[in-house]
C-alpha cells in the first residue's frame, strides 16, 4: 500500500514520473555545473518532502524479489540526500529519485544482500540491494534493523561504489 504524505501520492505519482523522464532526456545538455544547481535544488525539495515525515514516517510493504516492511523517516531521506558523489549528474538523479522510494522498490530488480561489515552499522542485521537503470545504474541500498525491525532505505549509490563494498553479495532470501 502506499502512502499519501506531504501532499504527494507516493509511488503512483505520474506527474513526478514524467518529470523524471523529462529529465534524464535534458541530462545531455547540461553541463556539471548546471548537474551541481539541480542535485542542490532537489535536495532542498526532498529535504521539505520529508518534513512531512516528521512524527509520520512512511510505511508500506513491498515485494520485489523479498517481502520487505518498510518505514522511511525524515532522517533516512535526509541521510540519501546528503551523501554525494563526485559525479553531479549522479548526484541529480540520486535526489530525484529519492523522492520517490516506494516507485524505486516497485520499478527495480532485487540484485541480492550482504552481511554488515563488523563494527560498522551495528543497529542494521544486513543490506538489501535493489538495481534501476534510468541512462546510468542506480542501485539502493535498503538496510534490515536488528529485532524484526523494518527496512530502512540507506543509500542509492552508483555501479562503482557498489561494486568497490565490502562484502559477497549473496543471492535469494536474506537470513
Amino acid at each position: 500500500m502506499y502512502g499519501y504524505v506531504g501532499g504527494i501520492t507516493w509511488g503512483k505519482n505520474l506527474v513526478f514520473c514524467s518529470l523524471i523522464c523529462t529529465f534524464a532526456s535534458e541530462m545531455n545538455k547540461r553541463t556539471s555545473e548546471d548537474y551541481y544547481k539541480e542535485s542542490k535544488r532537489i535536495r532542498e525539495e526532498v529535504l521539505q518532502q520529508a518534513d512531512s515525515l516528521i512524527g509520520n514516517p512512511l510505511r508500506f510493504t513491498v515485494t520485489n524479489g523479498i517481502t520487505m516492511e518498510v518505514e522511511i523517516t525524515k532522517s533516512d531521506l535526509k541521510t540519501i540526500v546528503s551523501k554525494a558523489s563526485r559525479d553531479n549528474k549522479f548526484n541529480a538523479i540520486k535526489n530525484a529519485l529519492a523522492k520517490d522510494i516506494p516507485g524505486f522498490l516497485k520499478k527495480s530488480e532485487y540484485i541480492g544482500w550482504r552481511t554488515v561489515i563488523e563494527g560498522k552499522h551495528e543497529e542494521s542485521a544486513y543490506f538489501a540491494y535493489f538495481d534501476r537503470d534510468l541512462g546510468v545504474r542506480t542501485i539502493l541500498a535498503m538496510r534490515k534493523m536488528k529485532n524484526h525491525g523494518p527496512y530502512k532505505p540507506y543509500a542509492i549509490i552508483d555501479k562503482f561504489s557498489f561494486e568497490a563494498t565490502i562484502g559477497e553479495l549473496k543471492k535469494g532470501t536474506p537470513l
